[in-house]
């Protein structure tokens, strides 16, 4: 996915002025709002805040990655905040941040927004890619490295290796986190295909590409989650699966958050579920 597609120049403060975790996600929002992504704060903010109060979104490495779910939107937008003093985010591993990746997104579009989350996570924990943008010199430098280094994983299947064997049945299923990537790309380019999108011949043959690498077990289980309707890839928000709404165990939820080397679906709908 090409982060650029969401990212404007004009939101991304390359030098944040907050010095505190709530003052940089309204510093963050307001750039939205001042761009126009955004129709009010207080919705968005609120929504920042409160997933903050479950766990923090600082996943460690320098970054955080805040998201809310804001009613009425389009489309997914994101502000970049980079603080290169270091911010306490109370990240997982303790340490500062550096980068903070701002998410608001309709809930029309969770598979856009876990693709998005998918690629982010991806580009970021290389630590060249991280440094380069930590010393590039201005928003616009940002930008440019966002966009030259998302668009070489526009085609994931083809450059993401198997990392983990799979074990056991679903939904227990232990695997590599990129089949979680996997299956995050195929419901987009099924998404698009459906909706009767440009280049259709060529995400058909993507889709095809996708399904040879995915473990036959885990693509089995998601085929019949897309026989039953609905999507079967679905985020964890504030503990709760967004693909039935209800709260998932808190070892699950933990696990979920924590677990980069495995896949893992809700105990009650068994979607697969994604969770930063």
């Amino acid at each position: 996915m090409l982060l650029t597609r969401f990212i404007s120049k004009n939101c991304i403060a390359d030098s944040l002025k907050a010095k505190t975790k709530p003052k940089a996600l309204k510093e963050l929002t307001d750039l939205l709002f001042q761009e126009g992504m955004l129709d009010e704060i207080g919705p968005a903010l609120e929504q920042l805040v409160l997933r903050e109060s479950t766990e923090s979104t600082g996943i460690g490495h320098g970054l955080a990655i805040p998201h809310a779910r804001v009613a009425g939107l389009k489309n997914l937008v994101c502000a970049v905040g980079r603080c290169r003093a270091g911010l306490d985010f109370k990240a997982l591993d303790r340490r500062p941040v550096h980068l903070i990746f701002l998410i608001c997104y309709p809930p029309s579009q969770q598979t856009t927004y876990i693709n998005f989350l998918a690629t982010l996570a991806s580009l970021l924990r290389d630590e060249d890619r991280m440094q380069a943008v930590l010393r590039a010199d201005t928003a616009g430098e940002i930008f440019e490295i966002l966009e030259r280094t998302s668009e070489a994983l526009l085609e994931p299947e083809d450059r993401w290796p198997k990392e983990a064997e799979v074990h056991s049945k679903l939904p227990k299923t232990k695997a590599s986190h990129a089949d979680l990537i996997l299956l995050a790309r195929l419901e987009l380019c099924t998404e698009i295909v459906e909706s009767g999108g440009p280049d259709s011949d060529e995400i058909s043959r993507r889709i095809e590409n996708i399904r040879a690498l995915v473990d036959p077990s885990i693509l089995q289980h998601y085929d019949q989650l897309k026989k039953r309707g609905g999507p079967a890839v679905v985020a964890v928000e504030a503990d709760t699966c967004q693909g039935c709404f209800r709260q998932l165990p808190s070892q699950l939820a933990q696990l979920a958050r924590s677990g980069r080397n495995e896949i893992h679906t809700c105990s009650y709908c068994s979607r697969f579920i994604y969770s930063v």
